[in-house]
């Protein structure tokens, strides 16, 4: 089983077997986005982040925003940064597969990446539209 654990890491389900990456949604994202990413009235829905994970730049977006949070019109999401990268990854994965976004699973080193950086919700910002 130990030299599964980074194939399933890449393929976004090594948290998911370690505590249930639906079991973190449900804890951490679904209260304001849904069980299915919809959305809860007033925050919004997710489904116009799909594209962000098949992109370098929307990947990065995504990572800040589950480490910092993000100020948006519906208030301010907090972020994340006490969860371990390989909780965060699998989050991001559990999201991917629930918008059926294109784009690779997340590794926790790509999380890794985005630490240190102690960035303010409002500092972090969506990638301009190709």
């Amino acid at each position: 089983m130990k030299r599964l654990w980074p194939l399933l890491f890449l393929l976004g389900l090594g948290a998911a077997l370690a505590q249930g990456a639906g079991g973190l949604w449900t804890r951490t994202c679904a209260v304001c986005h849904g069980e299915k990413g919809q959305g809860v009235r007033p925050y919004p829905g997710l489904q116009a982040s799909a594209p962000l994970f098949a992109t370098p730049e929307g990947r990065r977006y995504l990572v800040l925003v589950v480490l910092y949070g993000k100020k948006g019109e519906a208030g301010l999401m907090p972020g994340f940064a006490q969860l371990k990268d390989e909780e965060l990854a699998a989050l991001l994965n559990h999201l991917r597969v629930l918008l059926q976004a294109k784009g690779d699973p997340f590794a926790p080193e790509e999380i890794a990446k985005g630490r240190g950086l102690n960035l303010a919700p409002d500092a972090v910002k969506r990638p301009e539209k190709p």
